[in-house]
């Protein structure tokens, strides 16, 4: 009997959805890396780097690289991990290459050196070319030959819930392809390869006028609890979206046979309903972390810098929002604490806020005093008032690269930190502020007498006070103040000082009531 349309229509389908069964399982048993790894790129030395990424469950599979090979088996889900031996430098291309049955992949042209994640706002967005006039990124971007610094970079996207890959390889550095790529990153990475003579790996993570709350891990926020409120505030929004969700698809619902009743009138058809928005997708709490980080763990990383802070001027909670997060990163990475280094965001006139960029500085600087392996670089000097992003970043790459040689690598023989306030003494009507990083000697960057301290009695009235040089220290005073009890230097958003150390490096701003007792060595 000969079969009829609707018949000969449903063994089509079935055809076509068992061609794309079969096409879908042949998909999934095609090994492959995880997105992170990709031709060009650079392996952390001394660590068993984990090399990861999906295949056929169950199946065994065999990573090869330099004459090792290590082996696991996929798990339920095809994923797969496996951990390499710890390697020395090698700056000879090699190729890294995993096999599974009959399924082989490849990434060729592979380093071994120091990786280091460059993430934050805006000021670690902006790209060597430059967004503001003066610099030297575009002279720096002609001399980018450097074959042995790889880059890559992180797009940027939202997600509610973390995701495990992203769109984008590594590129090796060079006038075509260093352009676009974080100036702070760039330039920090190229003073550690003339340093160290290693291969070095960049990867930018960063999103423009973004806070520190989208890069923070879910899991920091629930644990903190100074954060608590706001993890009930999440909480609450997801069931909001939820809510949101159903209702949505009741009015979709609802507007289709409206909307096919308007076509078939050959009428105008009605507004559709509104679709809701995530709030977590804004971006939002959680969204950057999600997108942006953690596809990136647990590639083995050297250290990170951290170049943030101005979306979050005057938040209060920024010192807990901060030490969270690198916590949350550093238990995600599961390396120990692995160096955490921050730029202090410049001055800059935000429009007569309270308290403003003091409540910043106060936070990062705190943060380095109580949170193990963290340095910050200072940036007093090289602030523009009238623009929220400085164009020298060379700078601020230079005086970062300083704190990973000395603090990182153990390299000796210079100073590589501003004066950082450590104490002060009160004798005779005078305050004697002693600092971190001051060994070398204090001067004044411009030859004019110090400028931006304030001093003040119980009655916390604030005078301009004068402030001299003495050795490693500066002494402070006013004759309206007999009794001094606080000292407060360059704490305003258009404070632009000139006290630095001898090797040039601006002190940090400060308000010694403000300053937490150190409980990591300085």
């Amino acid at each position: 009997m000969p079969m009829s349309r609707k018949t000969k229509s449903c063994i089509m389908l079935s055809c076509a959805t068992l061609a794309l069964s079969v096409g879908c399982l042949r998909a999934s048993a095609a090994v492959r890396f995880a997105s992170i790894f990709s031709n060009d790129m650079v392996l952390q030395r001394y660590m068993k780097d984990p090399v990861w990424g999906m295949g056929t469950p169950g199946q065994t599979v065999k990573v090869s690289f330099a004459g090792h090979t290590v082996s696991a088996q996929a798990n339920n889900k095809g994923h797969w991990m496996v951990r390499l031996p710890a390697m020395q430098a090698d700056a000879k291309p090699q190729t890294l290459t995993v096999q599974a049955g009959g399924s082989t992949s490849s990434v060729k042209d592979v380093l071994v050196g120091d990786v280091w994640l460059c993430t934050g706002q805006s000021n670690m967005t902006y790209s060597l070319t430059g967004w503001t006039p003066g610099g030297h990124g575009h002279a720096a971007v002609a001399k980018a030959n450097y074959p042995l610094i790889r880059i890559v970079d992180v797009p940027q996207k939202t997600a509610s819930q973390p995701q495990d890959s992203f769109k984008g390889s590594w590129q090796v550095c060079s006038p075509k392809t260093i352009g676009n790529f974080s100036a702070v990153g760039y330039y920090f990475g190229r003073d550690l390869f003339r340093k160290l003579h290693v291969p070095i790996g960049l990867i930018e993570s960063s999103w423009p006028g973004t806070p520190i709350q989208p890069w923070t891990p879910l899991s920091a926020v629930r644990d903190t609890p100074q954060l608590h409120s706001d993890y009930l505030w999440i909480k609450s929004m997801e069931k909001q979206y939820e809510a949101q969700k159903k209702a949505f698809a009741t009015a979709i619902a609802a507007w289709l046979p409206k909307a096919r009743a308007a076509i078939s009138a050959d009428q105008a058809i009605p507004n559709p309903p509104a679709e809701p928005s995530n709030f977590i997708t804004d971006p939002g709490y959680t969204s950057l972390y999600n997108a942006m980080i953690h596809p990136l763990v647990p590639f083995a990383i050297r250290g990170n810098i951290w170049y943030q802070g101005e979306s979050n001027v005057n938040d209060t909670l920024y010192y807990v929002r901060l030490k969270a997060l690198i916590k949350s990163w550093r238990k995600a990475w599961n390396e120990g604490s692995f160096p955490f280094y921050l730029v202090e965001i410049a001055p800059f006139y935000y429009g007569n806020p309270k308290t403003g960029e003091p409540v910043v500085w106060n936070a990062q600087e705190n943060v380095v005093r109580t949170v193990p392996n963290t340095g910050i670089a200072g940036t007093q000097d090289i602030g523009t008032l009238h623009d929220i992003h400085p164009f020298d970043k060379r700078d601020v790459g230079y005086r970062l690269s300083l704190l990973a040689l000395a603090k990182t690598y153990g390299q000796k023989g210079f100073v590589y930190a501003g004066p950082m306030y450590k104490s002060m003494t009160v004798s005779n009507g005078k305050a004697v502020i002693h600092f971190q990083y001051a060994s070398d000697g204090l001067v004044s960057r411009n030859g004019k007498p110090l400028n931006w301290f304030r001093i003040a009695g119980k009655n916390k009235k604030f005078v301009n006070a004068k402030a001299t040089i003495v050795g490693d220290t500066v002494v402070v005073q006013s004759p309206a103040v007999p009794h001094p009890t606080v000292v407060r230097f360059a704490w305003n958003q258009i404070a632009v000082p000139n006290l630095m150390n001898k090797a040039g490096l601006p002190a940090l701003p400060f308000d010694t009531n403000d300053v937490m007792k150190p409980t990591v060595p300085q």
